[in-house]
């Protein structure tokens, strides 16, 4: 079944957030704060486990970044619309996996909402970062955060048995992806392309990392990974707008 009331319904207030922030930009922090109540507590009764609020309150936190971030109206309600989507199928996925933690097509729609998750907090936390002049080092320390907890979540439902190895691989992670975010600050592309980037060097240490839980971490596996990704990064920057490091 790929209707449920009680995701629907969150989905729903989601969207009308959105809308209204997208109305009203000086209601974004009240309505911001409606939001991650209901990330927060509802996605807890819905899957079942606290760790199932951790997608959604990122979620929330960076789609209304990058809606402030959007300058067209037309652009802003495509975004609303996908943004809703994905919500609904993040909560769709944690309620499946509550039910039943082996379910393929829950994890799948998991690992989705994972990926966007983490390319709207990635892009959004850098976006701001360049429009407001916020200190590098407080751009390190969301990258860190972020990839920390959504990492952590992610793992949990794979090996949720092992909680100290599952903390150890994704402080490691963070620390890698604060480490990288350093070194993008240098880039002279927009927060879009540097999100993209970031993402696909996430997915590849992310990959590695739950290959190893699932034991089928190879030498040909991660050669390969390096090599597609690589070339897949260099395409992005190679077709990517240069913007001058003033």
């Amino acid at each position: 079944m790929f209707l449920k009331l009680r995701p629907l319904l969150c989905s729903l207030f989601f969207l009308a957030g959105m809308e209204f922030i997208a109305l009203k930009q000086e209601a974004v922090l009240i309505v911001t704060i409606g939001l991650l109540a209901i990330s927060l507590f509802e996605s807890k009764k819905i899957g079942g486990k606290w760790f199932f609020s951790i997608l959604p309150i990122f979620f929330t936190l960076s789609s209304t970044a990058l809606l402030y971030l959007i300058t067209l109206a037309y652009e802003k309600q495509i975004f609303i619309f996908l943004a809703s989507a994905t919500y609904y199928m993040m909560l769709l996925g944690a309620y499946r996996l509550g039910k039943y933690n082996e379910d393929k097509t829950a994890r799948g729609m998991n690992m989705a909402a994972t990926s966007v998750t983490i390319f709207f907090t990635y892009a959004s936390a850098y976006g701001l970062y360049l429009n407001f002049l916020v200190p590098l080092y407080a751009l390190m320390i969301v990258y860190l955060l972020i990839t920390l907890f959504i990492s952590y979540q992610h793992f949990s439902i794979i090996k949720g048995e092992q909680k100290n190895l599952i903390w150890i691989y994704s402080f490691l992670l963070a620390l890698v992806m604060a480490e990288l975010v350093w070194t993008m600050n240098f880039w002279p592309f927009g927060y879009l392309t540097t999100g993209t980037a970031a993402l696909i060097l996430y997915y590849v240490l992310w990959d590695m990392t739950q290959s190893y839980f699932l034991n089928l971490l190879s030498k040909k596996r991660v050669v390969a990974n390096m090599i597609f990704f690589s070339v897949l990064i260099l395409m992005i920057l190679a077709s990517s707008k240069w913007i001058p490091v003033i």
